[in-house]
Order: C-alpha cells, then structure tokens, then sequence
C-alpha cells in the first residue's frame, strides 16, 4: 500500500470496515469511519481532517453519528446524505490536490446504492464494498458499469474493505469480468449461486 495510507484494519464484533487515512498537505482524508470505539477514537483526534464515506452501511458510516462532521467536511453518495442527514453530495468526479492528488468518483454497485469510491495519487483505489454483490447477487447492468468505470480509472493496487488481499488493476477486472461472464439473457442478476 502506497506509504501515505494508514489503515485500521476491520473488527468482527462490532462489525466495522476497514478505515483509511491519507495524509495530505492541509487535511488529513479519511475513507470511511467505521462503527467501532478504536476508529472513532483516531478520527476524532485527528484535528483537520476531510471524511469520504464509501455507502451509508453502519459499518463503514456509523461513527459519523458520533463525529458529526460539517457538510464541507464531509464527501458522500446521496444514499449516505440521506441516512445521515448530510455531507457534501459527489454526483460526478471530483479532484482534490492537497500534497496529495485523490480522486473521489460515484461507483455503480450491486452491493449499495449511492457509493463512493477514492483513488489516491492514480495509484491505489480505496473500493469499501463497492465491488461486492447484495443478497440478491450482482446486478448485471450495475456490473457492467462499474467494469467501464474502473477500465477507465487511473489506478494500479485495489482494496477492498473487509479483506487483507491487495489486488492488481488487471486482477480486479479479471474477477469482475469472470463474474459478469455468468450473466444470463433476461435475468438483472447473477445470482451468488452461480459462482
């Protein structure tokens, strides 16, 4: 992982996502919160910070309850406004140079509507959850989406929340596309089944 990254790595009880801090020249960026006392406790003591919620699940978002972050502060999906009651609302990409370059960009996912997702440096994609499915599966059309965006993302290591593994560009896009490869005519899901 790129040596300005930081992570707290994620708890199973309570379950909370993996947390991410990228120093920058003014701010330090944080993606996702988490929901544990470990990662709302280093978040609260950081004192200029900027917060980027992947999706509005607890485990990545719940600490912002407790954090109350100002809207200016604060970059999500609109699921994640309206589940938390505000933020600064990313529709389309946004760049930000601050001794560090991050790209904040909306990502389609079957897992979570209104993700986000952030590149750091054109270097490494901080994913949270945005590559997984929801119970129903991978919804084909969002799928085939997110392959597109990620195609055309400037990035060269991928980490998803939840696991240790750091994936290449070309290993991402070769799991996304083998799961799209399942996507039957007249079916929106790919069902976990089939996999």
């Amino acid at each position: 992982m790129d040596g300005i990254i930081k992570r707290i790595e994620m708890s199973e009880n309570p379950l909370s996502a993996d947390v991410f801090f990228v120093q920058g020249r003014e701010y330090t960026y944080i993606v996702d919160v988490g929901s544990n006392d470990v990662s709302y406790e280093a978040v609260k003591a950081i004192p200029k910070k900027k917060i980027i919620i992947t999706h509005f699940h607890a485990d990545h978002a719940e600490n912002l309850r407790r954090l109350k972050p100002a809207d200016e502060d604060l970059f999500v999906g609109d699921y994640t406004a309206k589940y938390y009651g505000g933020g600064t609302v990313i529709k389309e990409p946004m760049h930000i140079e601050d001794g560090v370059f991050m790209d904040i960009l909306p990502l389609p996912s079957s897992h979570a509507k209104g993700s986000l997702t952030a590149i750091v440096n054109k270097s490494v994609i901080l994913l949270g959850d945005g590559c997984y499915s929801n119970n129903k599966g991978y919804n084909v059309s969002l799928l085939h989406d997110l392959i597109k965006i990620l195609k055309a993302a400037e990035f060269t290591t991928a980490i998803k929340s939840h696991e240790s593994k750091e994936y290449t560009k070309e290993e991402l896009i070769g799991e996304l596309e083998e799961i799209y490869s399942h996507k039957e005519s007249g079916n929106p899901y790919i069902s976990l089944d089939r996999l």
